[in-house]
This record gives C-alpha cells, sequence and structure tokens, in this order.
C-alpha cells in the first residue's frame, strides 16, 4: 500500500488514510504490530496498538479486550 499511496510508516497519514478506508470508529481498531515505534504513533492517533512479541503475550492482549483467540 505505501508505494500506492506514497507514504510509510511511521508517517501517521498511512494510519489516518488506512483509517479512512477502513471506515470504522478508531475505538474499534486494533493495531498489531512488532516495531514499538509504530504502536506509539498508532496510539498517538487514537488506535489501540498492541506490541507483537511472541504468539501468547499477543494471544492474551487480545483476550483482554475480548477478542478471544480459539
Amino acid at each position: 500500500m505505501s508505494s500506492y499511496v506514497h507514504f510509510r510508516k511511521p508517517d501517521p497519514d498511512i494510519f489516518r488514510l488506512a483509517i479512512d478506508v477502513a471506515q470504522v470508529p478508531v475505538s474499534q481498531v486494533v493495531y498489531l504490530e512488532d516495531r514499538p515505534m509504530f504502536v506509539e504513533v498508532a496510539q498517538n492517533l487514537g488506535l489501540r496498538g498492541l506490541h507483537h512479541e511472541n504468539y501468547e503475550a499477543t494471544k492474551a492482549a487480545f483476550a483482554g479486550l475480548g477478542l478471544a483467540l480459539d
């Protein structure tokens, strides 16, 4: 997508564009990323950001948001 829209992470505009394309409130978005800096940018825009470090921690974080993975 970044080559098409001419934005790259961590440019906040790529996150804004993704939110606009998704057409959902930021309160319904969870951004999962393995790079803490990108999670921080997303959180600064009002997204719930999760830093993925390993499967079990991410699974527990999703469960904490009410998104159980079976």
